[in-house]
């Protein structure tokens, strides 16, 4: 499926600018129970201890790693990335290794150099998300695992959840993501990544995990 406005990175530069000063505070009242839930999961999961967080933002996720997983987190976003440096100062996170101003769609890292990838909110906010998931199958490691949490398109198109996304995506590149981003353009199958699991959270499903594997 084709979105109706391609976003650029300046968009989400721009737009996060705006959200970052209030973000927790808004985002977070809905947002952090989820992430708090992911993170949960991917520590019982975690086979190794190297775990990169894309699209970290002000750091809402990172107080919930357990204590022995060395994390990274990334995000194009300086403002963003701001807060999330106090939230790990304040709350004295020592198992944060970095946290790094980057571009998604071209990660500074060398190949499989993570055990496990956590991306929230993410793929429906980037210019290329099926590049930005190539980036992140690179980068993890065989074997290793890709928690990818996003708001994906409504499969059934007259429902009230698909007539709302519709009405407000000609709006992509104001508000910052694409409301009707559809799954298809993640292309597992050329980021040499498989689907284990699917979840769905929140009202009407809107959210859904989708648990992913590099082959061994």
């Amino acid at each position: 499926m084709t979105v109706h406005t391609q976003i650029r990175a300046d968009d989400v530069r721009r737009s996060y600018a705006k959200w970052a000063g209030h973000y927790d505070f808004t985002f977070a009242l809905f947002g952090r129970r989820y992430i708090r839930k992911i993170v949960r999961r991917l520590n019982r999961e975690l086979h190794g201890h190297r775990v990169l967080d894309v699209g970290t933002g002000t750091g809402l996720s990172l107080p919930y790693f357990a204590p022995d997983c060395s994390v990274t987190g990334i995000d194009l976003s300086a403002n963003m990335l701001a807060r999330a440096h106090k939230r790990v100062a304040r709350k004295g996170l020592a198992n944060v290794e970095a946290l790094l101003e980057m571009d998604a769609s071209h990660l500074d890292f060398l190949d499989a150099a993570f055990d496990s990838v956590m991306a929230t909110f993410v793929m429906s906010v980037v210019p290329d998300p099926a590049k930005v998931l190539s980036e992140i199958s690179r980068v993890t490691r065989p074997g290793g695992r890709v928690y990818l949490f996003n708001h994906f398109r409504a499969e059934e198109d007259e429902t009230l959840l698909a007539l709302v996304e519709r009405k407000i995506a000609p709006a992509s590149r104001k508000i910052g993501f694409h409301s009707d981003f559809s799954r298809e353009q993640l292309d597992l199958e050329a980021c040499d990544l498989q689907m284990i699991d699917e979840d769905s959270f929140g009202p009407l499903g809107m959210f859904t995990l989708l648990t992913l594997q590099k082959p061994a």
